[in-house]
């Protein structure tokens, strides 16, 4: 899963913007849901946003433009900086997403609190 994000945003602070379209995030979510699917070892009717919420894997979308927002304010602030606003902010995006969206109401009720999910021990 990490080599296949890695892959994928590969010059992501230059192209992040081409995400807007639709058609272009959900190819590179499609394939972002194909890696959770192994990682939670789930089927795929599982939905994209519920399968990304139990893998523990922020959008694609969502990183692409974490590394815009690092690579344009890592003069200003500082790299380290940099990269905790824009993990605090997806944070709170993906949250708000997540919360708001239709599918994978299931799951929502089960995992209500991404935060708590996604830094959790595990075992």
């Amino acid at each position: 899963m990490s080599v296949t994000t890695l892959i994928l945003l590969y010059g992501a602070e230059i192209w992040a913007d081409a995400l807007r379209v639709e058609k272009y995030r959900k190819r590179m979510a499609g394939v972002q849901k194909l890696g959770a699917l192994r990682v939670a070892c789930s089927y795929r009717t599982v939905s994209e946003p519920a399968i990304l919420v139990v893998a523990g894997v922020i959008p694609i979308y969502l990183q692409a433009r974490e590394r815009k927002y690092i690579y344009r304010k890592k003069s200003e602030i500082g790299k380290q900086e940099a990269k905790r606003q824009a993990r605090a902010y997806n944070r709170d995006q993906w949250n708000t997403r997540w919360r708001e969206d239709s599918r994978g109401r299931w799951t929502a009720k089960l995992i209500s609190r991404l935060d708590k999910w996604v830094e959790r021990e595990h075992g």
